[in-house]
C-alpha cells in the first residue's frame, strides 16, 4: 500500500447480538494498522455507526453513508478491522469494492489482512464475504428461534413491565412471566369502567391528579424504595395506555404485534389487562371527534360549553363559540355576573355571514336536554361493536413486505442451508397478518350494533355536563340555532340526532310509530329554514 494516504476508519457495532466487538477494540486495531512504519498513514475522520445491523448497505448506514455519498474526496482509503465490521452481506460489499474501483479508494480489513489493490485480493475479500453472510443467516436464525420458544412458553424476554404488570420470576428463577399487578389494577379497571360509561379522560386525569392516585412511574419508583416524582395525570397518558397494544397482553417488536404460525398476535401474559374486543371498543371510544370544517383551533372557554364542537350557526353553518359576558355592577355595589353567550364564529372573525347567531347559551342548552329526554329517552340504548383505528395502511405494507419475501425467494436469495426453512417461517407469519389484518378492516367498515341494557335517557341523565358533551360527539349529534325563530322574538332550534338515530332506523327501532326523519326535531323555525340545512 502507497505510504501517506488518508483513512478512513469505518466502525459499526451491531443490532444483531451476535457478540461483536467493541467499539473501542475496532478504533484501536485500526490506529494502530495505520501507524505503522511502512504506511505512515493519516486517520482523517471516523464513521461510527452503533446499533446499526450488519445487513445494512454501507451506503444506507447513518455516518459511513454520508462520507461514501457526499464526502469521498477527503479520503484515499476505508479501513475496518474486521470485514463484517463493513457488511455481512456479500452483494452489498461488491456494490462498496464496485464503488472504490470507479472512485479510485482502497478497502483495508485488518483482521483478514487483505490487499484489495491486487485481483488476487480482491477475490479472496469475496469470498470471505460470502462465509461473513452465512454466517450472519446463522446468527439470525438462532436469534429467531430462540426468541420464537421464549415466545411459546409466554417468557417474558427483558425491559421493565408494561403499565399494569409486573415480572415474575418462575421454575426456580430460570423463566421470567408477566403478570397483572394487583396493586395498581385497581386503577386500570376503573378507567377501563369510566371510559366505557362514556366519561373523557381529561376528567379521570383531574379526578386521579385530585385523589393523589400514583402515575405508573411513580408506582414502579414506589416500588423500588425510591422517591417518587409527582407526575401528574394528563389525558395524553390515560390515551397513550388504552392504546397500547399490552392492554390485550399483544407482543409487539418495532411497533408491530409479533404473529404465531397460526397468523394470530402472540399474547404474552397468561391473563391480560383486557380482551381484544374490550381494548378495541375502549380504543375507539377515546379516539378524537372529527373537527367541524371551520372550526377554530380551540377556546379556552369552549370547555364549559355543552355545545362546544356540537352547535352551529343557523345562517351559515359555521360552528359557534363561548363567551362568557362580563356582567355588571348595580348602583349599591353588587357585581352581577355574566350570561354565556354562543355566538357564529365566522361573524365574529369578520366572515360573511350577515345574522350572525348570538344566544344565550343556558337556553340552547336547556332545549338540547328537554328534547334528549323527550325524543329518545325512553329508547334502548345501543352501541356500534368497537371498530378501532383503520389498518388498511398497514395492511397494504404488509402485502408488500410478503410480495417481496416471495420475490427473493424465487430468485434464490433462500437457497442456502437452513434458510428455506426461515423463509416459510416468514412467509406463514405474513400470510396470517395479511388475513387478519383484512378480516380486522372488513369488521371495521362494517361494525355491528349492540345492546348496552340502558336507556339513552338513563345515561344522559347520570352524565355531568362535560360527559354529555363528549355523549353528543359521540353520536354526531349536531344543533343548528337563528337568533330569531319564526315568531321573530325568541330564538329558533334544530337538533339532528346523528347516529342515534341512524342505529334505530338500521334496527327499526321505529317500526310502528311514524319514522324520524333527518332535522325533525325542531323548535320555532320555518320549512325553509331546515330545508336549507339538508
Amino acid at each position: 500500500m502507497t505510504p501517506g494516504l488518508r483513512y478512513l476508519a469505518c466502525l459499526r457495532l451491531s443490532a444483531d447480538s451476535d457478540g461483536s466487538t467493541s467499539i473501542e477494540w475496532q478504533r484501536g486495531v485500526i490506529r494502530h494498522h495505520v501507524s505503522a512504519p511502512h504506511l505512515s498513514g493519516a486517520l482523517v475522520g471516523e464513521a461510527e455507526d452503533t446499533d446499526v445491523s450488519g445487513s445494512l448497505s454501507p451506503f444506507k448506514r447513518p455516518k459511513l453513508g454520508k462520507w461514501l455519498t457526499s464526502k469521498a474526496d477527503e479520503f484515499d482509503v476505508i479501513i475496518a478491522a474486521k470485514m463484517d465490521r463493513l457488511t455481512r452481506r456479500s452483494m452489498h460489499f461488491n456494490e462498496l469494492l464496485e464503488w472504490a474501483q470507479e472512485n479510485g479508494k482502497f478497502i483495508v480489513c485488518v483482521e483478514e489482512g487483505f490487499d484489495l489493490s491486487t485481483p488476487q485480493g480482491k477475490m479472496m475479500a469475496r469470498m470471505t464475504a460470502v462465509f461473513a453472510e452465512a454466517e450472519w443467516d446463522t446468527i439470525q436464525a438462532r436469534i429467531i428461534n430462540g426468541v420464537q420458544t421464549r415466545l411459546e412458553n409466554r417468557s417474558w424476554l427483558v425491559g421493565a413491565p408494561p403499565t399494569g404488570y409486573r415480572i415474575k420470576e418462575v421454575e426456580g428463577g430460570k423463566r421470567k412471566i408477566l403478570e397483572i399487578d394487583q396493586e395498581f389494577y385497581p386503577y386500570v379497571e376503573e378507567i377501563f369502567r369510566r371510559v366505557a360509561e362514556g366519561q373523557s379522560t381529561h376528567r379521570i386525569a383531574r379526578d386521579f391528579n385530585g385523589r393523589g392516585v400514583l402515575t405508573w412511574g411513580d408506582h414502579l419508583r414506589k416500588l423500588k424504595g425510591k422517591a417518587t416524582k409527582g407526575t401528574q395525570w394528563q389525558s395524553t397518558i390515560i390515551n397513550k395506555f388504552i392504546r397500547s397494544p399490552w392492554v390485550p397482553g399483544v407482543y409487539t417488536y418495532k411497533g408491530e404485534a409479533v404473529l404465531d404460525d397460526q397468523g394470530e398476535p402472540v399474547i404474552l401474559p397468561e391473563k391480560p389487562l383486557t380482551s381484544m374486543d374490550e381494548w378495541t371498543d375502549l380504543v375507539d371510544r377515546i379516539k378524537p371527534a372529527e373537527k367541524p370544517e371551520g372550526a377554530s383551533t380551540g377556546s379556552r372557554n369552549g370547555a364549559k360549553s355543552l355545545l362546544s364542537g356540537v352547535a352551529h350557526c343557523g345562517e351559515c353553518g359555521a360552528p359557534v363559540t363561548s363567551l362568557l359576558g362580563s356582567g355588571h355592577t348595580k348602583k349599591d355595589g353588587t357585581k352581577v355576573p355574566g350570561h354565556r353567550y354562543y355566538r357564529c364564529s365566522n361573524k365574529f372573525k369578520g366572515g360573511a355571514c350577515k345574522g350572525g347567531l348570538y344566544v344565550r347559551a343556558d337556553a340552547l342548552d336547556a332545549w338540547v336536554d328537554q328534547e334528549i329526554r323527550g325524543s329518545v329517552g325512553q329508547w334502548d340504548m345501543y352501541e356500534r361493536a368497537g371498530t378501532g383505528p383503520s389498518q388498511a395502511r398497514e395492511l397494504q405494507e404488509t402485502k408488500a413486505r410478503l410480495d417481496k419475501l416471495e420475490a427473493d425467494f424465487m430468485s434464490g436469495k433462500y437457497d442456502g442451508e437452513g434458510q428455506e426453512e426461515s423463509y416459510w417461517r416468514m412467509h406463514k407469519s405474513l400470510s396470517g397478518k395479511v388475513a387478519l389484518l383484512a378480516k380486522a378492516e372488513e369488521e371495521r367498515t362494517h361494525p355491528e350494533l349492540r345492546a348496552t341494557g340502558k336507556k339513552y335517557g338513563e345515561v344522559w341523565e347520570a352524565k355531568d355536563q362535560e360527559d354529555r358533551r363528549e355523549f353528543l360527539r359521540t353520536y354526531s349529534v349536531k344543533v343548528w340555532a337563528w337568533d330569531k325563530g319564526t315568531d321573530g322574538n325568541a330564538a329558533g332550534m334544530v337538533m339532528d340526532l346523528g347516529d342515534i338515530q341512524t342505529m334505530a332506523q338500521e334496527l327499526g327501532l321505529t317500526s310502528g310509530k311514524k319514522k324520524m326523519t333527518r332535522l325533525q326535531i325542531s323548535h320555532n323555525v320555518s320549512h325553509e329554514q331546515r330545508f336549507n340545512l339538508l
